[in-house]
């Protein structure tokens, strides 16, 4: 239940040793840059740090050279502080030398594909011609018939097929790819110009019989086959060529990419960075553990110096909220995030959140089946990282826990004995206990909103506010004399005492605003003194009416715990009545509703409670979250 400790850095050095001290020291650390031209004032010259970052296109031909060899960049994530540098003018020229290269080998793969795809398609044809005993010149040069070869889209060559019946011509498919299909037709000479017209319009490609294939289609057929033999084993030599580059030349890409991803990084961080004619400056936000650990180095640099402020001497910049639980109470900052993250001199609301919605949940839905069936489930979204599974876990455990305090498995209350109460037996005893629940769980958000006050330093919040000392006098003054008088029968003083008593604490919230006037030297009676003295008495009976309907709304944890228990009633009744394995049906279906259904309405009025009558008391949020260099992936974002 605590906030990571922060402090403020203050660093300023030589211009000649920032890139040397920001790639080594900087770029991998805990540090949240804050904007510092920004925050200092007071220093003659200072201008934002530019720098023309003309990395980033060579990033991007890094990326992509390395995509094209297959290499996946993540799986090569140095530290840092180990990545070296090159020389621009020589890693420029490195980098254009394996992109030339390795561009030349796989155009000359892809040609060697083509020419191979082509080839696979001219062998169906020639296949198809096979038995015909004429020479392929002769037989691409008939008198009366033109004859073609090509490839048309898919789509169109199913359109062909609508009108095929009313062209003058004979057309065969050969082959097909993922694409394409190719065909050949036969057309009369005296119609070709209007085929060729129709098929060019449906996207059709000609593909011409190569000049190297002679003599009959048989004896071409051979030729092609030695042709494609040939291709086949050249393309195997390029791949064996890529191959090679690849493993040779992997490392040395991955040291370019990573030579420029570190200067990349380097020109985001001087965005961050104001300087002056010799010096540059850089302010941020750094966790005192890691702190601590870098002044020795920091102290090895001798021309650069630095300054460690606490948060609360900060003005002008607020100091980030990372929080720090227990394992067992992470899954529960979900819930608190939800609502917002609390400010930097807060109390971290998570354990108070895990220990009540744990008690809360389990008042009203205590079944010790029921929980090990959502025990279950949050065990499988945990194991899927979901966050959201370690909550159900814990929700489960309390429900297993309250089922055995209830005595009930499966909604059967007779299975085991009860070893606290069964709420159907003890219906106004339980109403009364949810009721004792939300006292307790009220006054705690009171003291907390007390502690957050004196973490903030905040003097009227701690004693006038309606959530500080003041409030939680009149809330326990209301509860003692309630009290006394249900147990006693009469009172423990005089009427007129006790209304003094009541009105004390309530005077002080009234005047709540005056007095922080007052204790910070300003007028103390507001401008609009008939708007003041209106708002505040609303603002007061809304207050006496909020305690009052936020401790009877917590009568809920035991009323949704009775419907529970109702709600299994009516699932056995209905087993009754449908006897034999139907009656075993019933309650198997019944569970499985009252899991699904009031299992995410318990689990969102839990919720509710938190965020509405507790939360409301002491938890203002307004964090913002800690994004330290280290975490921002900057190599490979």
């Amino acid at each position: 239940m605590s906030i990571l400790k922060m402090k403020f850095i203050n660093i300023v050095g030589p211009k000649d040793q920032f890139d040397d001290f920001v790639s080594n020291h900087i770029v991998n650390s805990g540090i949240q840059l804050e904007y510092a031209l920004g925050i200092l004032d007071g220093i003659k010259g200072l201008s934002p740090y530019s720098d023309d970052n003309s990395h980033s296109a060579l990033i991007k031909r890094c990326s992509s050279l390395l995509e094209s060899m297959g290499i996946n960049k993540k799986d090569f994530v140095p530290t840092c502080e180990n990545i070296e540098f090159m020389p621009s003018d020589d890693t420029f020229k490195q980098l254009d030398l394996l992109e030339n290269k390795l561009e030349s080998l796989m155009l000359k793969k892809n040609e060697i594909k083509q020419q191979l795809e082509e080839s696979f398609h001219v062998k169906g044809q020639l296949e198809l011609l096979s038995n015909v005993d004429v020479d392929l010149n002769s037989f691409f040069n008939f008198e009366f018939i033109k004859f073609r070869f090509g490839k048309m889209p898919k789509k169109s060559f199913e359109q062909l097929q609508l009108y095929l019946d009313e062209m003058n011509c004979i057309l065969f498919p050969v082959s097909s790819d993922k694409e394409n299909v190719w065909v050949i037709y036969f057309t009369p000479e005296i119609y070709w110009e209007k085929v060729d017209g129709i098929l060019s319009s449906l996207y059709f490609e000609r593909t011409r019989i190569p000049s190297d294939l002679k003599g009959t289609p048989a004896e071409a057929l051979a030729l092609l086959e030695e042709k494609i033999s040939f291709l086949e084993q050249k393309l195997e030599n390029i791949k064996k060529d890529i191959d090679t580059f690849i493993s040779e030349n992997t490392e040395k890409v991955i040291d370019i990419f990573n030579s420029f991803q570190k200067l990349n990084c380097i020109c985001e961080i001087k965005k961050y960075v104001a300087q002056t004619k010799d010096s540059f400056y850089i302010l941020g936000w750094i966790p005192k553990k890691e702190l601590e650990q870098l002044i020795p180095v920091f102290e090895e640099y001798k021309d650069i110096g630095f300054v460690v402020e606490e948060p609360d001497m900060v003005k002008h910049a607020k100091p980030p909220t990372e929080l720090k639980n227990h394992r067992i109470f992470r899954p529960f900052e979900s819930l608190v995030k939800m609502y917002g993250l609390p400010s930097y001199n807060e109390i971290d609301p998570t354990t108070f959140v895990a220990i009540t919605y744990f008690i809360m949940f389990g008042l009203m839905f205590g079944d010790v089946g029921q929980g090990l069936v959502l025990f279950l489930l949050g065990f499988i979204l945990m194991k899927k990282k979901i966050q959201l599974g370690g909550v159900i876990m814990g929700a489960s455990i309390s429900s297993i826990l309250f089922g055995f305090l209830y005595g009930s498995v499966f909604g059967f209350e007779d299975w085991i004995p009860h070893l606290w109460m069964a709420p159907m037996q003890n219906i106004n005893q339980f109403l009364i206990f949810g009721v004792i629940v939300g006292l307790i769980l009220i006054s705690l958000s009171m003291i907390l909103n007390i502690i957050n006050g004196i973490k903030s330093k905040n003097i009227a919040r701690v004693l006038f506010d309606k959530n500080g000392l003041a409030g939680v006098t009149f809330y326990w003054l209301i509860i003692f004399f309630v009290l006394y008088f249900l147990s006693t029968g009469k009172m423990f003083v005089s009427i007129g005492f006790i209304a003094l008593c009541l009105l004390l604490p309530l005077i002080v919230i009234f005047l709540k605003e005056p007095i922080e006037n007052f204790l910070h030297k300003r007028e103390f009676w507001p401008e609009n003194k008939g708007g003041f003295f209106v708002e505040t008495f609303f603002e007061l009976f809304e207050t006496v009416m909020s305690f009052a309907s936020n401790t009877i709304s917590f009568i809920r944890l035991s009323a949704f715990a009775l419907n529970h228990a109702g709600l299994f009633m009516a699932v056995l009744m209905l087993s009754k009545m449908a006897k034999g394995f139907g009656s075993v049906v019933t309650i198997i279906i019944g569970n499985l509703l009252i899991m699904g259904l009031e299992g995410l309405i318990v689990g969102i009025q839990a919720l509710r409670l938190e965020y509405y009558e507790l939360f409301g008391r002491f938890f203002t949020g307004g964090g913002r979250s800690y994004h330290p260099l280290k975490n921002k992936n900057i190599l490979y974002k």
